[in-house]
């Protein structure tokens, strides 16, 4: 047995349990993992900021790429059967509060536009990380295929 919990096999060697772990948890701990998430986000966004000019690329745009990606796949996991297109809307409309929060602070925080875009890069990633996983659970629970003659 984990730290995690039980890892399950089924015999053929391979050890289960990550994404069925995550599955067995009840949707209002996931829910509740996701406000947590966007809580600390919201929070670490609007800690004053240190001066310096604003840039396109930098640790600040990854920053906001990396946070949108665990956003959009704890989203997925809160609620599963929400869509593509409103969790995107929903997790986008966070990001522009996040500006707009920024933007009356005073604290050395400016709104950015670019800001949005990595926030919404983020969330195409966290989309596109979602479905590769689910193509690879696919692919390792597909029966195999026959040789044809």
């Amino acid at each position: 047995m984990s730290a995690s919990g039980p890892v399950q096999n089924d015999g053929d060697g391979k050890k289960r349990g990550g994404a069925r772990q995550v599955a067995n948890l009840s949707p209002g701990v996931r829910r509740s993992v996701f406000g947590a998430a966007c809580l600390a986000v919201f929070t670490i966004a609007l800690l004053p900021g240190e001066p310096g000019e604003p840039s396109l690329i930098g640790w600040d745009k990854l920053s906001h790429i990396m946070a949108f990606i665990v956003l959009t796949v704890l989203l997925r996991a809160a609620w599963p059967a929400m869509t593509r297109r409103t969790g995107a809307l929903g997790l986008l409309t966070y990001g522009l509060a996040i500006e707009l929060g920024q933007s009356l602070t005073g604290w050395g925080r400016t709104a950015s536009l670019a800001d949005l875009v990595a926030d919404l890069v983020g969330i195409g990633l966290g989309f596109v990380l979602l479905w590769s996983l689910a193509k690879l659970r696919a692919i390792q629970h597909a029966p195999p295929s026959s040789p044809s003659s």
